[in-house]
């Protein structure tokens, strides 16, 4: 993998891979300051955490992929089709006017015929793919909550076993050294012995609808509920309120607000804009556009005024155009991948460079392209410097932005979060124990006393 591909996946605010990083030093943080207090919470924390991770991240996509080839393969519709491009009807009928073959084309006009049920298929399948999500997790969180629970439970009476052992071998020393020659005694002691040695090998044991980073807040939210919901104790309750409203925070606002922040030094301090994809900025074709002036060409072709039916036109039939280019790079506008065989998972999709109509274009978006491209070939003018320590200057700056944006929320999310759940625990009084173990224990002594009643 190329590093402009690292770091354009690091930086894209619809990729899950920094949201992926991002939650597992969340977990791996958690799980730690957990292990800190109990290591039976430690484990506990550790099924709850990576389990929801897995869930979190392939969750979603995996009933999605579910649906599509089950509601959508049966009402016989094509389901990679972006009910997006619903919204406008010239923009409709420009996908079936470009639609790279005819199947394609017969698929949107099908679509078109009853463009309410298509939509209600995909309101469906947003709603149903949310749904099993969050069934995935609660049947992950009572199957930990059990597993936790019987556990500790049978770890607390092999406890209470073995010292009622440990007690009535010792009573049986005493009272045999009344009586018992050295030779009986030799034998009452081997015997103790044996038992030590038992003891010592116990082990105790819509943009919402489609967007997958809009569908993880989604399913963050449900989550959020259903942990509150299914809180085993007020100590386990306070605890989730902390880790979900810092983890939604940390990983949804002040990530995108520290981007932005670095975007904003690099333009007003180095006059440097770094708002474009780093696959964009980390292209030597599109340095040397700046170089031998070529892209002015594409950026006066940009300038005219179009509609959205126009500006969709010019999308199509103007593919060497540097904008268009650079929104194909950034996956603004997506293209026609050829198919590979069942043998070929591990072969990277050859791209016709043929835009695929099925998928939605935001013309805003590519509008934001065009403007930070012209404003940063307009810093290049007036800089002064060569094109190679221009472009050297503005990668680093993108590179450090990305990095120090992923940094900034690891450190918060794996660090800062934790430590203010581990010491809400050590602060507060009578805190510190496993709420779970505690009321395990309560109950365990509450049988106990009744079958010496009884």
């Amino acid at each position: 993998m190329s590093i402009a591909k690292i770091f354009s996946t690091l930086g894209n605010p619809q990729s899950l891979v920094p949201l992926a990083i991002k939650d597992s030093a969340n977990s791996l943080g958690l799980t730690t300051a957990s292990t800190i207090t109990n290591k039976d919470e430690g484990r506990d924390r550790f099924i709850d955490e990576f389990g929801t991770e897995a869930i979190w991240l392939g969750g979603i996509p995996l009933s999605k992929k579910v649906i599509d080839k089950t509601l959508f393969k049966a009402a016989g519709y094509d389901a990679g089709y972006d009910v997006r491009n619903l919204m406008d009807n010239d923009i409709f009928e420009k996908t079936k006017e470009y639609a790279h073959n005819d199947k394609v084309k017969a698929n949107i006009e099908k679509i078109g015929q009853n463009k309410k049920l298509f939509k209600c298929l995909n309101g469906t399948k947003f709603v149903a793919s949310t749904l099993m999500a969050l069934g995935m997790y609660n049947v992950l969180t009572d199957l930990k909550q059990q597993y936790t629970h019987n556990r500790i439970r049978n770890k607390l009476i092999k406890q209470e076993e073995e010292q009622a052992k440990a007690k009535m071998a010792n009573i049986a020393t005493a009272n045999s050294k009344k009586d018992l020659n050295f030779t009986n005694l030799s034998k009452v002691r081997n015997h103790n012995n044996n038992n030590d040695n038992k003891q010592t090998n116990f082990k105790g044991g819509f943009d919402v609808m489609l967007d997958p980073v809009k569908n993880m807040m989604v399913l963050d939210a449900g989550i959020t509920g259903e942990r509150l919901g299914k809180s085993r104790s007020p100590q386990e309750f306070m605890g989730y309120a902390i880790k979900e409203g810092g983890f939604l925070f940390f990983m949804y606002v002040l990530g995108q607000k520290i981007q932005n922040h670095f975007e904003k030094v690099a333009d007003n301090k180095h006059n440097k804009n770094i708002s474009l994809d780093a696959r964009v900025l980390e292209n030597d074709k599109f340095k040397q556009s700046f170089a031998d002036k070529s892209i002015e060409a594409s950026l006066k072709e940009f300038e005219k005024p179009m509609t959205n039916s126009e500006l969709y036109d010019f999308l199509h039939n103007n593919p060497d155009n540097a904008v268009v280019k650079a929104s194909k790079e950034s996956d603004i506008i997506q293209t026609v991948k050829e198919p590979k065989k069942w043998y070929q998972i591990f072969k990277k999709s050859k791209d016709t460079g043929v835009i695929d109509t099925r998928k939605y274009i935001d013309l805003n978006e590519v509008k934001n392209t065009h403007k930070n491209m012209a404003k940063l070939y307009k810093q290049f003018s007036e800089s002064g410097q060569t094109v190679d320590d221009f472009f050297k200057d503005v990668r680093k700056l993108k590179r450090g932005s990305i990095l120090k944006n992923m940094g900034s929320t690891i450190f918060a999310l794996g660090v800062v979060l934790p430590g203010i759940m581990l010491a809400d625990r050590y602060l507060k009084p009578d805190n510190k124990e496993f709420a779970v173990e505690k009321e395990i224990k309560a109950k365990l002594a509450e049988e106990k006393k009744t079958k010496l009643v009884a």
